[in-house]
């Protein structure tokens, strides 16, 4: 009797269909629900709203979210691509302005000048490094390393664009001129292996230059701006 009742279990188990079997099959055969309407009709899954809905109102569902993250995806692709469009506008114009320019002063001028125009930036200042090379210059800013290993140690350490927040004497520091209301800076190297200087880029809100935001561009431009002033400062 025993021996009877365990081989109909053991008929009965290896007749059972898992999930897992069923989903295969489904994947194996994706036409499976063709010419089945009133099956798919009577099949349903829960929902957020506590309602049941059916296969294909499912089906519906999924295609519209991922229709909309699509969307949202090109349109970070093409605000992506505005924005790297921009970028290259605006060092394009940068790089031909300096190259034009023929001492450390003029440099200078004509980069504060370029940069200054650009959305986003409301104050920018090149400070160069006063060496046996380069001192005593007219309408140049100079200035001892040592204010950096003060006010800006990281920046001295890494050589890596900063960007971060500034109190008002920071501000005034930085931009003598036009350092009111200034509350946000990058400041980028010019020159790693050589520092020759920073480039200070500051904006009137205190988030606008943060620790998350993307400094390939400005790190860029202290490259060129090295490239270009340790030509005429040697």
């Amino acid at each position: 009797m025993n021996s009877e009742h365990s081989a109909k279990q053991q008929r009965s188990d290896s007749s059972c269909v898992t999930a897992d079997q069923v989903a295969q099959y489904l994947k194996d055969h994706p036409d499976f629900f063709i010419n089945r309407d009133s099956l798919l009709e009577q099949i349903t899954l829960p929902h957020e709203s506590g309602k049941a809905i059916s296969l294909l109102e499912r089906q519906v569902k999924i295609l519209r979210e991922r229709s909309i993250e699509s969307r949202h995806t090109l349109n970070a692709l093409m605000e992506n691509a505005k924005y790297n469009d921009q970028l290259f506008s605006v060092t394009r114009a940068l790089i031909l302005a300096l190259l034009m320019e023929d001492n450390v002063s003029q440099i200078a001028s004509a980069t504060e000048a370029n940069l200054n125009t650009q959305p986003g930036i409301d104050v920018s200042s090149v400070i160069l490094f006063e060496t046996e090379h380069l001192h005593n210059v007219d309408n140049m800013r100079l200035e001892s390393p040592e204010f950096l290993q003060t006010g800006f140690p990281t920046l001295l350490r890494d050589r890596k664009t900063l960007c971060q927040r500034i109190d008002r004497d920071t501000a005034a520091f930085l931009f003598p001129h036009r350092g009111s209301g200034i509350r946000s800076v990058a400041l980028c190297p010019i020159g790693r292996e050589r520092m020759l200087g920073i480039l200070a880029i500051g904006n009137k809100s205190e988030d606008y230059f943060n620790g998350d935001l993307d400094t390939l561009f400005l790190d860029f431009i202290g490259e060129v701006l090295e490239a270009i002033l340790i030509r005429k400062i040697d």
